[in-house]
């Protein structure tokens, strides 16, 4: 065999071998900005501060729109943080409470695959 076709095999198995282990490992999400603002959410609920809590909700809520296409989880956590803006703008922060720390455990949540590919 040629030298070219030697390298030319060489570097097709790699390279597939290299797109086999991409597409089976987990998904890594860095959510901390999340959970650190939830928190600071829950704070501030709970000193009845409306702005701060505003301010934060608002920015999570921006960047869970920046990155929505990128995210399983976000969708849902943001969907909770709108109940709490609603909640917190209607005077209730109990409900509000409610709703970050319900995001804070889909945020939370360990995030494993449900199907191996095995047989």
């Amino acid at each position: 065999m040629n030298f070219k076709h030697i390298f030319a095999a060489l570097l097709l198995f790699l390279s597939l071998v290299d797109f086999a282990h991409a597409a089976g490992e987990p998904v890594g999400e860095d959510l901390s900005k999340f959970i650190a603002l939830s928190k600071f959410m829950i704070q501030s609920c709970k000193q009845s501060d409306s702005e701060g809590f505003m301010e934060s909700v608002n920015f999570a809520l921006q960047l869970t729109a920046e990155n929505r296409n990128n995210s399983l989880i976000l969708p849902r956590a943001s969907a909770m943080f709108r109940v709490a803006k609603d909640a917190v703008k209607a005077g209730k922060f109990a409900e509000g409470i409610e709703a970050v720390e319900r995001a804070q455990t889909i945020l939370m949540r360990k995030k494993t695959l449900k199907w191996d590919g095995g047989s």
